[in-house]
């Protein structure tokens, strides 16, 4: 959990440069023929933002929810949710951080 963090704090540090957000994870809750429900996380310089948009299809993009968790408090979360995304989000900083 301690590395995790460390890198969470390491690309948000590069992040606050570049005034870029980074993609941590997209997950696709919901998928059919004509349209898409997936949630997106992205590291911004201070925050983790988690959204849930729907996409796709005859449907216009909407955003179903939206939270904003500190660095800390979403390495708790993701570490309870789900340890696939957690995964995904570790190597997600590792490709992001090498250079």
């Amino acid at each position: 959990m301690d590395i995790f963090v460390d890198k969470l704090r390491k690309a948000a540090t590069i992040l606050s440069s570049q005034e870029i957000p980074f993609i941590l994870y997209r997950n696709i809750i919901e998928e059919n023929d004509t349209c898409v429900q997936e949630e997106v996380a992205t590291l911004t310089d201070k925050y983790v933002v988690v959204q849930v948009f729907s996409y796709g299809g005859f449907i216009p993009s909407t955003f179903q929810r939206q939270r904003v968790f500190t660095i800390d408090r979403f390495t708790r979360v993701i570490l309870k949710k789900n340890t696939a995304l957690f995964s995904q989000c570790l190597e997600s900083l590792k490709a992001a951080l090498v250079y």
